[in-house]
């Protein structure tokens, strides 16, 4: 028994470029996804490790600019009146 089948050229590489692009896509989700993951607990062990730090500089750049931004107002307050 003798089966003979004609493909197109053009509909083998079709297929196949679809086949690379799934498993390409799907290799870059899942190393994507391990990145992102990894990096964001990085990222949350850094911070609960120096959170009083970050917390008192977070604290102090905000004081000192609700100081300036509080002057600014005050002596323009000020001299409307």
């Amino acid at each position: 028994m003798k089966i003979t089948i004609e493909i197109p050229e053009e509909e083998i590489k079709d297929r196949l470029l679809d086949v690379i692009a799934q498993q390409y896509y799907r290799d870059y989700s899942s190393d994507r996804n391990n990145v992102n993951r990894v990096t964001a607990e990085c990222v949350r062990q850094v911070i609960y490790k120096d959170k009083d730090r970050i917390t008192d500089r977070i604290v102090s750049q905000a004081s000192s600019h609700l100081k300036n931004v509080a002057l600014k107002k005050m002596m323009e307050k000020m001299t409307e009146d």
